[in-house]
């Protein structure tokens, strides 16, 4: 059996794919099959060297996948039957959806929490912003307070929700995103982008904030 690295919901969905696209493709063999037996029966016609290769590809894309999927359990843990008792396509797919019902928790809970490192990131850049000209800049202020009180609320315990934890911070963090994409790339954007960078900086923290970002007022201490 192959060894595998930690598998992920995704890397199963794959699986997933991989073992409807087989058991359809076997389907068709096993139709071909069927009508070459009738025939050595019948007539005593060997079946076609396209037919043999078929299904001794078949027994080894079989093979292969069922060995991906005993590897992942394995990894992660999870009990399966016997290599022996997977005989089929349809005896896998109970497998894979135990794989599926395991990491789909956890990969919703890695997403969160990398969304949350990703956010404090954004929000050290915001506090360490400075306006170049004015060191009381009112607007920039107001939103390094705002940023201070999402890094509180980030620091606050979770629920046990991945997925709207993930959007929680998603809704947070996105005008203080918009603000450093304004100020770090304003030369770059589109005039589509820009305004809509602009329309949600100032929708967050005023107008001002907006145009100190795309004047490059806005610097790093």
């Amino acid at each position: 059996m192959p060894s595998a690295t930690p598998p992920t919901a995704e890397t199963v969905r794959a699986l997933l794919q991989r073992n409807a696209a087989l058991a359809t493709w076997l389907t068709d063999v096993g139709a071909t099959g069927l009508a070459a037996a009738a025939a050595l029966a019948r007539v005593g016609t060997p079946p076609s060297d396209d037919l043999v290769r078929d299904l001794a590809e078949a027994a080894r894309r079989f093979a292969a996948l069922r060995d991906e999927v005993l590897a992942a359990a394995a990894a992660i843990g999870l009990a399966t039957p016997p290599a022996d008792a997977l005989a089929s396509t349809r005896h896998l797919e109970p497998a894979l959806a135990a794989l599926l019902e395991r990491l789909e928790p956890r990969d919703r809970s890695g997403a969160a929490a990398r969304a949350h490192a990703e956010a404090l990131t954004v929000l050290d850049r915001v506090a360490a912003l400075v306006h170049r000209d004015d060191s009381a800049f009112g607007a920039l202020a107001v939103c390094h307070a705002r940023a201070a009180e999402v890094r509180a609320a980030l620091a606050a315990p979770r629920g046990g929700d991945p997925a709207g934890a993930l959007l929680a911070v998603a809704e947070a963090i996105a005008p203080f995103m918009a603000l450093l994409a304004l100020r770090d790339g304003a030369r770059k954007l589109d005039d589509d982008k820009w305004a809509t960078l602009e329309d949600a900086v100032a929708a967050a923290f005023g107008r001002s904030l907006a145009v100190a970002a795309t004047r490059g007022r806005l610097v790093s201490r």
